[in-house]
């Protein structure tokens, strides 16, 4: 190859990815529209003529060196080129394309002509190279490397004028757009020194090689940079690509049963792209023909050499399905096979990829258009709805039209609306009709292994070869049939029943399913019952329950009231006790095919199940179990583990997550047992709950409304808390800022029974017990309303890259802050840090703002309302405030900028920012004015203090270094209303003060705890029995306060108060569970003041516990022992010896 070729040749691959790299055909069409420097200055004119009326003329004359530059380089290349070359076009074009983005915003066109100089003193004087280097191959190189550098810089100024960013915006991004450009002039730069002395292509190859390594690293920055951001894209949207799914159908399929399909004229001219036929092929058929199997083999075929996208639609997840679940998984998949379209992924909106069906159906046909060969297979369209599949079908149609490159494959049942679409469209195949002989292999095939599972002598499996064998002909092209019958040979016990059973044959799958169905109906009542109730479970179920999930739940009798979780049942054999019409698929009860819950939810069969009253009984189940002592937010980390190790959990995330939308689903069908809710308001009432928002009703019943209201608003709020959109960002490290928004203890309870979940699981020795209950997925997503928190990992690795790719839930707010408005801050205080220190500006670069407010965008308010408070200019912010773009500010805003008046500015300025709508001070607002240790920030935030900022605010008062502020704080607790008899416990201010929180918070601080003793002295009289009973017990799980603990005593707690008094866990049995010094001193104490230990020698003696037996290394004395020094005490006696009798 000639020199001049291979410089061409070069020439034309920075071309190429000069083009890919800016990642949009319209602006590398625009930068190929100036073919000469003639074409530039004519722009250059054109500027200046509209610019001058402006009085914006601009030294436009620094840009000649350049244009000189290029025009020698231009004319030295043009020699190297062939004729009909349009590589010279990449000259001029771009700088033309420069100048139009640019001269829109004076500023960026300032700072752009700036950049162009620079490149152009960058650049040498080509004639002298060509006079100097005599040969072509010498200055072929040089004149690429020069070329190569020159289009890295177009795309990259080019990419960064396409950003819509505001002016003030412009300051953040510009320093690393400068910086990226003068890198290149300094490559320029060093090239430019090869030119003036002698050189070599020894030399010349050391240039290009640290450009390489130079471009190289970059590219390796930018890789990563992107990776991360697709793997967050990812993570957030968490599109199913049902590899999982494929996976399960692909070890359950037989060899050879897609054999007639592969070799069929319609399938293989649907697979020649190169033919001009229908893109469009219909798999269709009857119910159970093997449809979906059918497309698992076709799928795995077509992945060995073609881009295949596809979806097998589950009847299991169908009340999560829709079109735009379906074309975000296949935008996922073309993402994952094609690491070059994951940019143009990343680089969509993305709230319009979460919601915006449209937009997600546009941004694959993008993809696909420059894909290739791309085959798209859909099984199961007829499971979704039908609306849901008709906007799926006509995105598809769509895409179809512009992509002649793709071929797509629907698999479904005959539907009149999908016919309607498909009729004239797709190539169909009845698969019912020609799958006779695959049907016949599946038999042989399961016949066999039922011989060799039996050891059956040769007559029996001659004999039961014959018997079977009418099998594939009765199933009429059905495989679903074939399969349900061979179950239920596998299922029974002895040859007899095999032989009885394959003499009479049922006649259809309708028949099959009455032989199980009636068999499950006259059982006996208890097993009959059972069944029933797992059907029911299975069918109704708004999201698949796991075997773990299900024993549970049959374990619960909703019509008992329980005072404690009951035991699960365990090693339950499902298949066994229904039939073979359901399934266990990783752990997940499951029917075999959705034709069965059509059949038993059929009022046209005797015995039916009515899905209602199924949906009713599971509604019932969880709320049972939940107002069975689970939500008792009392029981310290050590009790909750042993309950976890214990199964008592096993139901509590589903029960959490999913009695809601069942309640919802019986609304207007059937009611829900009142006296479930009503005790679930009373056992699991969240005393800190602080959204008093008026909640939206979504659900509505005036009877209960009228008959219970604080029930009623229990489920309103509820029903709030699971729809609310910042719930995908509350997860277990943030729980403070969010989990008093559940009216009811079923996130707070969650939370920590999770993260103590989380703790067992470390200890790899735990691990096997806790799996015994929970299953093999015992690593949670730490994002609480995350599905993979309800159905985690099974590895810590992979559920840790899950959640480092979460959206954390503290964004910039400025729209184009790259990546940290998508990505977010851990914190709300990073994020405001974050603000600080990137989108602060100096008081001189928004002076010219301040005159016109009404002119800002959002982008451009916030860093101008920052600023502003921290100059505490009043007026200036009551101004802002007022104006237009004011009043569109987020709260989040007001929250951020409030915290940064109290720590920089005023009390003013701090009230000025409220809201006129506000009903309630933010928690972190009230609390950052309290740390600030001013008095008049402190009489405020007491003064906006609401009952939900009660416990929190306690915390934070002992905590004051200024007593004065603790006084005021007293006083205001002192002056609180008495609740009415009608309120009772779950509204009384002084057990929401004295929460157990509050205890674990001050161990080891005697500062504090003289505080906590002087304001209960302070409350005598107003402290009840029951409620210093209960303080007493938190001070026994946390603190062990002796201090604490003789103040309660003498204001009257009684010392043997137990809450639970079938457990009989007193403050001393509490304590007795724990071995360290102040609990050891505090059973001492306890004791000798008249606590019970129990009676001898049963299970209820304290002297068995833990911290009893371990007592002598802190007192020096045996459990025995402190007994017998204490019964020498006249008034602590009688209890002991009462307790041996």
């Amino acid at each position: 190859m000639s020199a001049i070729n291979r410089a061409e040749q070069v020439l034309q691959e920075a071309q190429k990815l000069f083009r890919r790299n800016l990642r949009d055909q319209n602006l590398y069409a625009e930068s190929v529209t100036a073919k000469t420097a003639t074409d530039v200055y004519d722009t250059i004119a054109n500027i200046q003529e509209t610019m001058a009326p402006k009085g914006q003329l601009r030294g436009l004359g620094r840009l000649t060196p350049l244009i000189d530059r290029l025009s020698e380089l231009s004319a030295a290349m043009e020699a190297l080129l062939s004729p009909e070359s349009d590589l010279l076009a990449l000259i001029w074009g771009p700088i033309k394309a420069i100048l139009l983005r640019s001269s829109q915003n004076m500023r960026v066109f300032e700072k752009n002509i700036e950049m162009l100089s620079m490149i152009g003193d960058a650049f040498p004087h080509f004639v002298g190279i060509v006079q100097r280097f005599l040969t072509d191959d010498m200055i072929g190189e040089l004149l690429t490397l020069f070329y190569q550098e020159l289009l890295e810089f177009y795309c990259i100024t080019l990419v960064f004028l396409r950003r819509k960013s505001s002016k003030m915006d412009f300051d953040i991004v510009w320093p690393n757009h400068k910086k990226n450009v003068e890198i290149i002039a300094s490559n320029l730069k060093r090239y430019s020194a090869l030119t003036t002395t002698e050189q070599d292509f020894l030399d010349i190859d050391e240039a290009r090689e640290a450009r390489n390594q130079s471009f190289k690293s970059l590219t390796q920055e930018e890789t990563h940079n992107e990776r991360a951001k697709y793997l967050g894209l990812k993570a957030r949207v968490s599109p199913d690509l049902y590899d999982r799914r494929l996976s399960f159908l692909r070890d359950r399929c037989v060899p050879g049963c897609a054999e007639w399909l592969l070799r069929d004229a319609k399938f293989n001219s649907w697979l020649d792209i190169s033919k001009t036929t229908l893109s469009w092929l219909w798999l269709q058929g009857i119910p159970g023909a093997g449809k979906t199997y059918l497309a698992a083999m076709i799928i795995d075929h077509m992945r060995k050499s073609h881009r295949t996208l596809f979806a097998l639609v589950n009847h299991i997840n169908k009340m999560s399905l829709t079109a735009l679940s379906v074309i975000q998984s296949l935008l996922f998949q073309a993402a994952e096979d094609d690491k070059e379209l994951r940019p143009i992924l990343v680089e969509t909106k993305e709230r319009e990829l979460h919601g915006n069906t449209e937009h997600a159906a546009g941004l694959l046909g993008t993809l696909l258009a420059t894909a290739g060969e791309t085959y798209i297979i859909i099984d199961g369209l007829d499971e979704l709805e039908e609306t849901e599949r008709k906007i799926l079908l006509n995105h598809l149609a769509e895409i179809s039209e512009s992509s002649e490159a793709l071929r797509i494959l629907i698999c479904s049942r005959v539907e009149h609306d999908i016919s309607d679409m498909l009729n004239t469209k797709a190539m169909s195949i009845r698969v019912n009709d020609r799958n006779h002989g695959s049907i016949q292999v599946y038999v042989d095939h399961r016949t066999r292994s039922l011989t060799a599972s039996r050891e059956f002598d040769s007559d029996t499996e001659l004999e039961l070869f014959s018997l079977i064998s009418p099998l594939s002909a009765k199933a009429n092209g059905m495989f679903l049939y074939a399969r349900i019958i061979v179950d239920n040979l596998e299922q029974m016990s002895s040859i007899d029943e095999i032989r009885s059973e394959l003499k009479a044959l049922p006649n259809d799958l309708t028949e099959a399913y009455h032989r199980i169905f009636h068999r499950i109906n006259t059982a006996t009542p208890a097993n009959r019952k059972r069944c029933r109730k797992i059907l029911g479970l299975i069918g109704c179920a708004t999201t698949p329950m796991t075997i773990f999930e299900m024993e549970h739940a049959l374990a619960v009798d909703f019509k008992k009231e329980y005072h404690d979780p009951p035991s699960p049942l365990e090693n339950f054999n499902f298949v066994k006790s229904c039939g073979p019409i359901i399934e266990v698929v990783e752990e997940t009860v499951q029917f075999v095919h959705f034709t069965v819950q059509e059949y038993i939810f059929s009022p046209e069969i005797d015995s039916y199940i009515d899905r209602a009253k199924a949906v009713h009984n599971l509604a019932s189940t969880l709320l049972a179990y939940l107002g069975s002592g689970v939500l008792d937010m009392d029981l310290d980390d050590e009790e909750i583990a042993d309950n976890i190790v214990r199964g008592k959990y096993r139901l509590f995330e589903y029960a959490v997550f999913h009695w809601p939308t069942l309640i919802h689903q019986l609304h207007g069908k059937r009611r829900i047992h009142e006296d479930l809710l009503k005790r679930l308001v009373e056992r699991g009432t969240n005393f800190e709950f602080g959204n008093y928002e008026t909640p939206t009703r979504h659900y509505r019943d005036e009877q209960v409304r009228k008959n219970m209201p604080q029930v009623y608003d229990m489920v309103c709020h509820t029903f709030q808390l699971h729809l609310d959109d910042r719930r995908w960002d509350w997860n277990w490290r943030n729980s403070d800022s969010w989990v008093n928004f559940d009216p009811l203890c079923t996130m707070p309870m969650l939370v920590r029974v999770q993260e103590s979940l989380e703790r067992l699981i470390s200890n790899l020795e735990r691990v096997a017990s806790v799996q015994r209950h929970y299953g093999t997925g015992l690593f949670r997503c730490v994002h609480m309303f995350c599905w993979r928190n309800l159905r985690g990992f099974r590895t810590h690795k992979d559920r840790d890259a899950h959640t480092t790719n979460h959206g954390r839930p503290w964004k910039c707010t400025i729209p184009d802050c790259d990546p940290f408005a998508t990505i977010g801050f851990s914190s709300r205080s990073k994020r405001d840090d974050h603000w600080l220190k990137h989108h602060l500006h100096p008081a001189s670069q928004i002076g010219a703002a301040l005159d016109n407010f009404e002119s800002l965008d959002i982008a451009e308010a916030q860093p101008i309302l920052f600023r502003l408070v921290l100059e505490d200019r009043i007026d200036s912010v009551r101004t802002l405030l007022s104006a237009p773009v004011g009043k569109k500010l987020k709260a989040e805003i007001f929250v951020s900028a409030r915290n940064l008046a109290i720590r920089e500015g005023s009390l003013d300025m701090t009230k000025l920012l409220a809201p006129k709508d506000e009903k309630q001070v933010p928690e972190s607002v009230l609390v950052s004015a309290v740390k600030k240790e001013d008095i008049n920030f402190a009489k405020w935030a007491i003064s906006r203090a609401a009952r939900g900022n009660w416990t929190k605010l306690m915390t934070v008062m002992l905590s004051v270094k200024s007593d004065e502020i603790y006084a005021l704080w007293e006083h205001y607790i002192l002056a609180l209303p008495q609740p009415s008899p009608c309120q009772g416990i779950i509204s009384a201010p002084l057990e929401i003060l004295f929460k157990q929180t509050l205890f674990t918070r001050i161990k080891g601080d005697v500062n504090k705890e003289e505080r906590l003793k002087h304001t209960l002295i302070e409350l005598k009289g107003r402290l009840s029995e029951n409620l210093m009973g209960r303080i007493l017990l938190r001070i026994a799980k946390t603190s062990c306060s002796r201090l604490l603990t003789e103040t309660l005593l003498s204001l009257g707690a009684p010392i043997n108060y137990a809450e639970d008094r079938k457990r009989r866990t007193t403050a001393l049995r509490i304590a007795s569970k724990q071995t360290t010094k102040e609990a050891a001193f505090l059973m001492k104490y306890l004791l000798e003041n008249g606590a019970s230990p129990g009676r001898h020698s049963t299970r209820d003696w304290i002297g068995l516990e833990k911290g009893a037996k371990e007592i002598v290394q802190w007192l020096g004395v045996t459990w025995d022992e402190l007994l017998d020094q204490i019964t020498k005490d006249d008034n602590v006696r009688r209890f002991v010896e009462a307790s041996r009798s």
